[in-house]
């Protein structure tokens, strides 16, 4: 009997807005791994649309409504706690959770920005921004040696004190990162921040996307090698991940599996570790009986999808390193190793993130 014979019309969604470039292989089949394959050939050639993917925290939202009132809030008041002032800010995060100790100082330190903030925020805006602290007065920048770093969460970055960038930095108290416009408070759709002219000014570093400077290079012989084995193993794939009656999440399944291998830094044995993880899982066992049943049918699956995933973080992981080591205003690191959370390319939407160092949360 063959498991396509139950497929379904539905299938649960896979990831999120911005997909790791290697996860289109089980995200969409063969399809995505020869879209992998297509974006790896234009970053070659263009990277003007890849931005630095900053590891900026925590997570805020400020703006202004209709009247000129002045909002800020976190992550978790936006849509349904409008703070008004300094104090209501600091009072919501401080009376919010279970009395953490880290409560006080995060909330006097968020009445402190929100003040800042009102004060550079033009009474003409009208709109939302949504964005990530990069430093502030609770969290400053430091200077030495002619360098600015700062530590927003994981990732260090050090800047020229000397080039643009480092002077306006220089001389402010808050920096932030945006990426999304909103029109109303609570909104859940909103556009990319092109724009960040009216939010800066001599105590705020408001940056937008903050574009590379550098074009790698991407060898032929590896985005060809990636097409052959689609041309391989592509109906194989797509027959092994096609929703099934009782499994219609088998490409979450996976996308789970290569999280906890990233987490638990055992990406060089992906391929070998699925069923070990699969047995410990909180998949079910209906579902686990399921797909031990596709693969003893089709045994080759398995080890083509995630030979697939890594032949393409392979060639990833190039271009990451390549950017990394290029000259620049804004240098980051990771502990002891160069480099940062990675990059973005806008236009298709995907995540160039160095998994064997960044594992999720």
């Amino acid at each position: 009997m063959r498991f396509g014979e139950f497929r379904i019309l539905t299938e649960a969604k896979v990831g999120r807005e911005y997909q790791h470039l290697e996860d289109l292989v089980f995200v969409d089949g063969s399809q995505g791994a020869n879209k992998a394959a297509d974006i790896l050939d234009t970053l070659g050639t263009d990277s003007s649309d890849v931005a630095i993917k900053w590891d900026g925290n925590p997570t805020i939202y400020w703006g202004r409504e209709d009247n000129g009132e002045f909002v800020m809030v976190g992550k978790n008041g936006w849509g349904r706690q409008r703070s008004t002032s300094s104090a209501d800010l600091s009072k919501f995060i401080k009376n919010s959770g279970k009395g953490e100790q880290w409560r006080e100082k995060f909330g006097n330190d968020m009445g402190q920005i929100f003040d800042i903030l009102k004060g550079s925020t033009p009474p003409s805006t009208n709109q939302y921004v949504y964005g990530d602290l990069l430093y502030h007065p609770g969290n400053p920048y430091t200077i030495t040696d002619g360098k600015i770093q700062f530590t927003p969460n994981k990732v260090t970055y050090t800047v020229d004190v000397n080039s643009d960038i480092g002077k306006r930095i220089a001389q402010s108290k808050v920096g932030v990162t945006v990426h999304t416009r909103y029109n109303a408070f609570g909104d859940k759709d909103g556009q990319p921040v092109n724009q960040t002219g009216e939010l800066n000014s001599k105590d705020v570093v408001v940056l937008g996307q903050t574009y590379v400077s550098h074009q790698p290079t991407v060898k032929s012989g590896e985005t060809d090698s990636i097409r052959k084995l689609v041309q391989k193993n592509g109906k194989l794939i797509d027959s092994f991940l096609a929703p099934v009656k009782g499994l219609s999440d088998m490409k979450n399944i996976i996308y789970t599996y290569v999280n906890h291998m990233t987490r638990t830094k055992q990406l060089q044995n992906i391929e070998k570790g699925f069923f070990d993880w699969l047995g410990t899982s909180k998949v079910s066992a209906n579902k686990q009986a399921k797909i031990q049943a596709m693969h003893n049918e089709s045994p080759n699956a398995i080890p083509a999808i995630f030979g697939l995933v890594k032949q393409i973080m392979l060639a990833k992981d190039d271009i990451i390193n390549q950017l990394d080591d290029a000259d620049a205003d804004i240098k980051a690191s990771t502990g002891d190793e160069r480099g940062g959370e990675g990059y973005v390319a806008q236009k298709s939407k995907i995540k160039l993130v160095p998994r064997s160092r960044w594992q999720p949360n």
